[in-house]
């Protein structure tokens, strides 16, 4: 059997940038399907671990728990002290006329073993989809334009590009919805004005649609970001 640690040095070099995975059988694997990663434990110890395919049972690389879910991140990410690899970890909720679902991504600093180090270097969300009952009688359709559900869309999209120190910095983009226009998860849109077709529309909330650039830290062992993350549960808290 080849060892891990040679495994991780024969991973091949590549330009900046994430290096997709392609998934199988519940894993995330290179493009030649050699070595994949697979994610052990549970919870907030759910961490990603690399490993030769051969040695990376399917069982082991998706697991559900409760209302959570834990999935490899399909990407790889080069840093002078080995790859970074995360896990997805999806929530989902369902209520009465309703529900929703969001996904965070933990990624990971692995050791030559090609299991996570300590804590993630970087927690940001990724998506999120809630629908929520907003009418409850023929009144309350009326007042809301025939819209009785309130639409909320939230994307994260993560690329990296080669620095001089080596670790690549990480630029997340976000891109966030709610239908119909002016709705808000912190207030009873039953107590405010009356809805038009005029506002029968997709809108783009500006504070959550926004762009960080994320620089790794030595000192911390952590990404930071070039600005403060605003709050954005609205949209990622189901």
């Amino acid at each position: 059997m080849i060892a891990v640690a040679l495994i991780l040095a024969a991973l091949p070099s590549t330009p900046a940038g994430i290096e997709p995975l392609k998934a199988e059988a519940g894993r995330a694997c290179t493009l030649d399907g050699a070595r994949c990663i697979g994610v052990t434990g549970e919870g907030d110890t759910a961490q990603p671990m690399l490993r030769a395919a051969a040695d990376l049972p399917a069982a082991a690389s998706e697991e559900t728990y409760s209302s959570e879910t834990y999935a490899p991140w399909p990407g790889l990410i080069r840093t002078p002290d080995g790859p970074l690899a995360g896990i997805e970890v999806q929530v989902r909720s369902m209520y009465s006329g309703g529900g929703g679902s969001a996904s965070t991504l933990r990624l990971y600093r692995l050791d030559a073993a090609g299991d996570a180090q300590g804590d993630p270097v970087l927690t940001v969300p990724l998506k999120g989809a809630l629908m929520i009952r907003a009418c409850f009688s023929e009144a309350d359709m009326k007042q809301r334009a025939g819209a009785c559900h309130d639409e909320y869309e939230f994307a994260g999209e993560l690329t990296a590009e080669r620095a001089a120190s080596g670790w690549p910095v990480l630029h997340y983009v976000t891109t966030a919805t709610a239908f119909p226009r002016g709705v808000s998860r912190s207030e009873d849109s039953l107590e405010q004005s009356p809805l038009t077709e005029a506002d029968l529309v997709v809108t783009r909330d500006p504070k959550c649609s926004f762009e960080r650039r994320f620089v790794f830290d030595p000192a911390s062992a952590l990404y930071r970001p070039d600005a403060p993350l605003p709050d954005c549960s609205d949209y990622t808290a189901p």
